[in-house]
């Protein structure tokens, strides 16, 4: 193989590279699909303010550890793992905040998104990431 074609393929593969590198983006920008809606009646919102919203869910999961989004379209205003490990047998117990420098907005329509995976994980795969489950709510202060 001649010095030039491999000066060349070495330039190609640090390019591809580079390339590669400026288009990961930390914060993916996803489309989040629903998963089944689940029923007004197994998830409460039992206090909320603009910085925080405190769900109970009466939902089972196998999992002991989901993602949950509180999303405003496909934007996620707050995000993070929390347990599904149910207390007291019948529900458990959900405190989100927005992120910094968010708040949430009365009278705005949002969706609590619970997924299996981050959605930087599905990001490196995908521009989906499915909700397994969703409840869309309507922002008022409690």
């Amino acid at each position: 193989m001649s010095k030039k074609l491999f000066a060349f393929l070495c330039l190609t593969a640090a390019l591809l590279f580079l390339a590669s590198c400026f288009s990961y983006q930390k914060h993916p920008k996803l489309h989040y699909y629903s998963g089944p809606n689940v029923p007004p009646e197994f998830i409460n919102i039992v206090r909320a303010t603009p910085s925080e919203i405190e769900f109970v869910l009466r939902v089972k999961f196998p999992e002991k550890k989901l993602y949950h989004l509180i999303l405003d379209g496909d934007e996620p205003v707050a995000e993070g793992w929390y347990s599904t490990v149910r207390a007291d047998g019948t529900s458990y117990t959900l405190v989100m905040k927005p992120k910094p420098g968010l708040s949430f907005q009365v009278g705005k329509t949002y969706r609590l998104c619970i997924g299996q995976q981050s959605p930087e994980y599905v990001q490196l795969e995908s521009n989906n990431y499915q909700c397994m489950a969703e409840y869309v709510f309507v922002f008022e202060e409690k």
